[in-house]
């Protein structure tokens, strides 16, 4: 028990260490990091659809789209770059589900996918486009072109800055998901190694892991610095929606596991409805309906109604006294606000630049693991003493069965494992063990002239006398009656002769029974090689045993061995 507490303490301190020299690195590389603010173009933005017509051009403010018309599939965006110079100048822009090409007045300066090509497959990816040194007041064009209708003209914001300055806004973006990443990737090595105890719940723990594992993926696709390793801009798009629709199913399937029965099948109904709405959008992507953007909109508005409910019915059980749902309360509120709150910002352009709020909910998540592991470690902690107990409990069965409960000397059973032992181990040797007999003498005669309790204290104390005088090694067994025979490990017979002749001294020579003196008759006999056996050897000590008592008593005989 001492030994559980202190794994669980060391497993608890390694953890807050972990957090804390992870969080303790990610601010020092944020405070090495350049602060300086990039130059958003906030000037006047148009839009068309007919580069032909010169008065066609309608204003529009991003970040969002222009409102063009059904089944276009090409615009021009255009505005003025700022007079102000930057050394370096570059353009930092992130764009999804689009080719398209960047114009200074006539002069082409970047392209991005075919524009003639037919359906669109270029995914997500951020560009950073270098400009000329003389961009100064010229004007920008964009030409994009898309088959997707909710990607078409959507640019974000679009922001002039130098080239190491752009890089390190990159990098600045992306420290919530460098910060929560490991921090993920730990509680799932951590959920892991628990998972392996006999004890864990495992079907509770792989929907944790599988959780934990879609959030991190999740994360590792909105990452802008995984562009710099994998350049997989399609890969990473499809992984990006997937895991945003997986998220809400994972999670409630963790929460079906451990609310309160009576609603349990409405948290079921909500993982059914989260999944029909993913696998409508993935059959309507297949089939070239941009399926995962055309649902997107209905995910996000689904997703604080029904999570809503969700929460309500944790709250409940929580109130009840489910302690599992008091430890998942805070994470899930939590990351069903932030969610929310990125769908709105993100999606529907609510607010621009409002960043990911999400993955900080790994460290709410972090909280309902914390209660997981602590729960495991109580569990384990309890089999353990349980199990103690058991092994207590089972040791005293194991000894009283083998225990004389009068003499506290051991009993038959106890001699024929003992005996068993001694002759696997020695049975080509001879005279490794040696067998002493012992007899009360004339018990009988106590027992009729003082009583059977006058008997029993006879027994008890002659049986104490002997256990005193004897080695910690050497077995000492009740026969039966008044008869004790005692296993002599590593003795010769003449050496087993030396200590019973002891004992028949001590025996005669103390105040066993103040009422009478006591004295006992006394066989030796020796373990003869692999011809003999315990049968014989008992026999043997037996018959010498008689051999002393007809001899008149009070002495030791040693068998004669062939």
């Amino acid at each position: 028990m001492v030994k559980a507490d202190i794994c669980g303490k060391r497993r608890w301190q390694n953890w807050w260490s972990m957090m804390g020299f992870w969080w303790a690195l990610i601010l020092c590389l944020l405070a090495m990091m350049p602060c300086c603010q990039a130059m958003k173009l906030d000037g006047q933005w148009y839009w068309q659809d007919d580069p032909e017509c010169a008065g066609a051009w309608r204003p529009f403010q991003p970040p969002g789209q222009p409102p063009f018309a059904k089944g276009t599939q090409y615009l021009w965006l255009r505005t003025t770059l700022p007079e102000e110079a930057v050394h370096d100048a570059t353009l930092l822009f992130n764009v999804t589900g689009q080719n398209f090409e960047i114009w200074l007045d006539d002069q082409k300066i970047y392209s991005y996918g075919d524009m003639e090509q037919g359906p669109m497959s270029y995914g997500q990816r951020w560009h950073m486009v270098t400009l000329p040194p003389d961009y100064e007041g010229r004007t920008l064009l964009i030409r994009t072109r898309s088959d997707n209708p909710f990607c078409l003209g959507n640019f974000g914001t679009i922001q002039l800055e130098s080239s190491v300055t752009q890089m390190a806004t990159i990098l600045r973006r992306d420290i919530p998901y460098i910060a929560n990443i490991p921090l993920g990737i730990f509680m799932i090595f951590i959920m892991m190694m628990y998972y392996m105890s006999p004890t864990a719940p495992k079907s509770l723990y792989t929907q944790i892991i599988l959780f934990i594992g879609c959030f991190v993926s999740w994360m590792m696709c909105v990452l802008n610095t995984k562009q710099l390793f994998l350049d997989a801009p399609v890969f990473w798009w499809f992984l990006l929606r997937i895991n945003a629709y997986m998220l809400p199913i994972l999670a409630n399937l963790i929460i079906y596991r451990v609310i309160d029965r009576q609603y349990r099948r409405r948290t079921w109904l909500t993982v059914l409805a989260f999944a029909a709405l993913f696998l409508t959008a993935l059959l309507a992507e297949l089939v070239g309906l941009n399926g995962l953007d055309a649902c997107a909109s209905v995910f996000y508005i689904l997703l604080p109604v029904l999570e809503g409910l969700v929460a309500y019915w944790t709250i409940r059980s929580a109130i009840r006294g489910n302690y599992y749902c008091r430890a998942l309360l805070p994470s899930l509120v939590a990351m069903l606000v932030m969610g929310t709150l990125d769908g709105a910002f993100g999606h529907f352009f609510w607010l621009p630049e409002s960043g990911s709020l999400l993955p900080y909910g790994t460290f709410t998540i972090g909280i309902f693991v914390l209660y997981i592991v602590r729960q495991q470690i109580r569990r384990e902690r309890s089999l353990a003493i349980r199990a103690a107990g058991l092994a207590d409990a089972m040791a005293e069965a194991v000894e009283r069965s083998e225990t004389d409960r009068l003499t506290h000397c051991y009993n038959r059973n106890r001699l024929d494992a003992v005996l068993e032992t001694e002759i696997s181990r020695h049975r080509e040797e001879k005279e490794t063990f040696s067998l002493i007999m012992l007899d009360i003498d004339f018990f009988k005669r106590i027992n009729d002239s003082y009583g059977h309790d006058a008997g029993d204290e006879v027994l008890a104390s002659f049986a104490g006398l002997i256990r005193d005088n004897i080695k910690k090694s050497d077995v000492f067994v009740r026969w039966g009656g008044e008869e004790f025979i005692l296993v002599c490990r590593g003795c010769s017979k003449d050496e087993a002769q030396l200590v019973a002749e002891r004992l028949r001294r001590q025996v005669a020579y103390s105040d066993i029974f103040p009422r009478q003196r006591i004295t006992c008759s006394i066989g030796v006999a020796s373990w003869q090689g692999s011809g003999d056996t315990a049968t014989a050897l008992l026999k043997r000590v037996d018959t010498a045993l008689y051999t002393a008592k007809r001899n008149g008593r009070n002495m030791v005989c040693c068998a004669v061995e062939a």
